[in-house]
């Protein structure tokens, strides 16, 4: 990870890293997970946050169930890419990959700092006492307003 006491995350644009660097960059928070709404007659309408979090999420794993298959399973899941990171400011200010898009440093909490997993979790999905989406939800109920 390191070359000349520097991180790659540090010294690498996005497009420049590797597959493994780009999935390490994720904190594994899982708000990408959640589920948004957004007028759809409205593109400039901001993004709407909820609570519910996907039905292949993990909550006691903190992870995605079939996150190899994931955009196979759940046809809505975000692709977050190198080409569409510029379309991901709905994504809280914390995220990895909104903030080296900006060319900003990660929080001193981010595992890739801590090297811990578990640092991420006061600022995860969990924080907010996410439901598991069933087919009778009502998103709308479940309203919230993440790190932004």
């Amino acid at each position: 990870m390191k070359k000349n006491n520097t991180h790659f995350w540090e010294t690498k644009q996005l497009h420049e890293l590797s597959h493994d660097e780009w999935e390490a960059l994720c904190d594994g928070c899982g708000l990408c997970c959640l589920h948004k709404l957004q007028d759809e007659e409205d593109d400039s309408a901001p993004v709407l946050m909820t609570r519910v979090v996907c039905h292949c999420y993990d909550i006691n794993a903190g992870q995605c169930s079939d996150y190899a298959n994931r955009h196979t399973t759940v046809p809505g899941c975000t692709a977050l890419t190198v080409s569409r990171a510029a379309e991901f400011d709905w994504l809280p200010t914390t995220c990895a990959y909104r903030l080296r898009h900006h060319n900003l440093p990660l929080p001193s909490w981010h595992p890739l700092i801590t090297g811990a997993k578990e640092s991420v979790r006061p600022y995860s999905l969990h924080a907010l006492n996410p439901v598991l989406e069933t087919p009778d939800i009502d998103l709308e109920d479940y309203l919230i307003k993440v790190h932004s």
